[in-house]
């Protein structure tokens, strides 16, 4: 945008030197000729010799000599190029109904253009591309010498300007159309005069921009004041594309060179995607967002100063920089939140923060996001950002602070580090998403430590019910062209263990009794129900996750379970059983499936199949190589899981059997084998 923005203005400034230009042309061959209007094919012929691009006076050519020298022209144009006229556009890059011009004499013999005044009345001005990005304001085939002359010709500071006294543009008119873009946008141009006699340039536009509704209203100070005055320049600009508004005012020191910038800055929109095709920064979507700072420039350097606004339900603030110096644009921000929603990171996964109906899935009931991993996009931007959250909010569990890097180099995307408090412990490890590559790859390498369920839970309805400290880890390796296809398309392990854990009927009353006591498990009244350790163990091959070890130790039971979670369909396939230690008055011993998807799973008992007594102690020892391994993998060299270490040492002591963790962790059943040993 901002490019676009700049050749507009760029080339006004160039088609207002053009056509004085011309006008000095038509002063020597009057001169020479004596009948204004005959002159119109001598300097038409010249301007167009010069342009490589027609150039035509339709109507009078009128000069008034003295100091300063007066002219009047009529139905000026320039050709629009070949490439565009070929295409049935305009015919015209430039249309002019009358130019009116006061130049004086004296200055324009030492070199200066001094203009006492400069009208325009109905000026066309047509910029745009073609589907190559071929510009129709390049003049002929470009060469060296052109190059030089186009740089020579361009102001290096303000002082460099012509001065000119008085503009007026009455009915001007500016379009600007880039298919490459998406962009069509038709401006209006005029000055007007304020109360205090100080004119200004005003500009109005509207039309769609990368696909969107845009509108413009830009107001600025006199091109005398541009010239002269020691004053920064000041300026004013609304401009809203989508639901994506800004608004800019402050002033600029040098406005030529663009240098000492000093602008107010207000963002807003409906989701911060969507500035990508604005500003060419990747951000993953949000909630409604608004956000305000300082705006400054050192050369390529661009950097938003005490940025602070909302993201959804989140406070952001700190300093942004883009550096336009390199071979890709750089962004650089140190950001902190003081209150951060956990709902407002769900961009960051693929998903959207106002929810599952906000992004795509592969079907029906699917919880897993597809969306599109944009590698272009990836591509277009290098950044180095660092966030901090302070205070992290959720509505299922109290999270603290969150502390992220995101590091994106020429597509090759990295969370280092990604850490986040909960639940007293702690999420952390690394995520890569390589955008390199022609098809994305996805690697994760994720740790839970010593997270306590009563903390997890304990401003939910949940407090009090539920306990024990979770351990765990997730390395995943995966290749698609979305979220989706990464995960179903992934290799690696999933494991989870909660060690000296208790549960209360309340917790689960969502539950159908008859499962929980099909499986052994009796909970009854408010009395938690005690178990020494949960452990899940789950192999990743091609996007299927296996249960290599499933096991619940309780102080009366013991529950394993075997089957698969797909990650490509995400549909469930898991056969639980429960071996009571002791008799148990309601334990039928029925196998309890799980089946149906992730976002709706049916778990119900198969009455046709009866699982033998001690069946849990031989899948325990079917389990024992796995679940061995297990443990290191998810906490290791740590002793914060003692009740699943002994679990394990346990079953692999051949004289107490199995499941000899009925002593649970209290050495309860001392001196005697466990009921799965009988």
């Amino acid at each position: 945008m901002a490019a676009g923005a700049g050749s507009v203005f760029k080339w006004i400034g160039y088609g207002l030197l053009g056509l004085l230009g011309l006008a000095v042309v038509g002063v020597g061959a009057v001169l020479l000729l004596f009948d204004w209007n005959d002159a119109r094919g001598f300097v038409a012929r010249r301007a167009s010799a010069a342009l490589n691009r027609e150039v035509a006076i339709d109507g009078d050519l009128r000069v008034h000599l003295g100091n300063p020298i007066r002219i009047h022209v009529e139905g000026l144009r320039v050709a629009n190029a070949q490439w565009a006229v070929e295409r049935g556009e305009d015919k015209d890059m430039v249309a002019i109904q009358a130019l009116d011009a006061t130049l004086r004499l004296w200055p324009l013999l030492r070199g200066d253009w001094e203009l006492p005044e400069l009208k325009f009345q109905g000026p066309k001005l047509i910029l745009e591309k073609n589907d190559k990005g071929e510009a129709n304001w390049n003049f002929g085939p470009p060469n060296a010498e052109k190059e030089v002359a186009k740089e020579a010709a361009t102001p290096d500071d303000r002082g460099d300007i012509p001065v000119i006294e008085r503009l007026v543009i009455a009915d001007g008119r500016i379009r600007y159309r880039d298919p490459t873009s998406d962009i069509d946008i038709d401006n209006t141009i005029n000055t007007a005069t304020g109360g205090n006699d100080d004119d200004t340039v005003q500009l109005n536009g509207k039309g769609n921009f990368a696909g969107k509704p845009f509108t413009l209203a830009a107001e600025g100070g006199s091109l005398l004041y541009l010239r002269d005055d020691p004053k920064p320049y000041p300026m004013k600009i609304e401009a809203a594309i989508g639901k994506t508004k800004g608004r800019i005012e402050g002033s600029v020191a040098e406005p030529v060179r663009m240098e000492g910038i000093d602008l107010s800055v207000a963002l807003s929109g409906n989701d911060l995607a969507e500035i990508f095709p604005i500003l060419g920064i990747p951000t993953p979507k949000t909630r409604p967002y608004s956000i305000s700072g300082h705006l400054s420039r050192e050369g390529g350097l661009w950097a938003f100063h005490g940025m602070n606004g909302k993201v959804g339900e989140s406070d952001l603030s700190g300093d942004l920089s883009v550096d336009t110096n390199g071979e890709r644009p750089m962004v650089k921000a140190d950001l902190t939140s003081n209150r951060l929603a956990a709902q407002d990171l769900a961009g960051l996964v693929g998903a959207s923060p106002r929810g599952s109906d906000d992004y795509p899935t592969r079907g029906n009931n699917r919880v897993i996001p597809a969306t599109p991993i944009n590698v272009e996009k990836l591509r277009n931007t290098d950044m180095d950002v660092r966030l901090r959250g302070k205070r992290v909010e959720a509505p299922f569990a109290p999270l603290q602070d969150l502390d992220m890097r995101v590091k994106l180099t020429a597509g090759d995307l990295h969370f280092d580090p990604l850490s986040l408090g909960i639940g007293g412990g702690r999420i952390a490890g690394t995520v890569q998403v390589d955008g390199r590559r022609k098809v994305p790859a996805l690697r994760t390498n994720l740790d839970i430590r010593s997270m306590k369920l009563s903390s997890f839970f304990s401003e939910t309805s949940f407090a009090g019910q539920i306990g024990g400290t979770v351990a765990g880890r997730i390395q995943l390796a995966g290749t698609g062209k979305t979220v989706a296809d990464l995960l179903a398309t992934s290799d690696g392990k999933v494991g989870v263990s909660v060690d000296g854990g208790r549960i209360t009927s309340l917790a689960v009353k969502g539950l159908k009794t008859n499962i929980l006591e099909t499986l052994g498990v009796v909970i009854s009244g408010s009395e938690p129900l005690p178990f020494n350790c949960l452990v899940g163990n789950l192999s990743v091959e091609n996007g299927i996750a296996r249960a290599e070890a499933l096991v619940l130790d309780t102080p009366e039971t013991i529950v394993t379970g075997k089957g698969t979670i797909s990650l490509r369909n995400e549909a469930l396939d898991l056969r639980i059983v429960g071996d009571s230690k002791s008799p148990q008055m309601f334990a039928t011993h029925v196998p309890v499936l799980v089946g149906g998807t992730l976002g709706n799973p049916d778990i119900g008992v198969d009455p046709t199949e009866s699982a033998a007594r001690g069946a849990a102690a031989v899948a325990l020892g079917v389990l024992l190589t796995p679940l061995a391994g297990v443990l290191p993998f998810l906490d290791p060299g740590s002793d914060e899981q003692p009740q699943c270490g002994r679990l394990v040492r346990d079953a692999r002591s051949p004289n107490k059997g199995a499941p000899a963790s009925g002593k649970s962790g209290n050495d309860r059943g001392e001196g005697k084998a466990s009921g799965s040993a009988r």
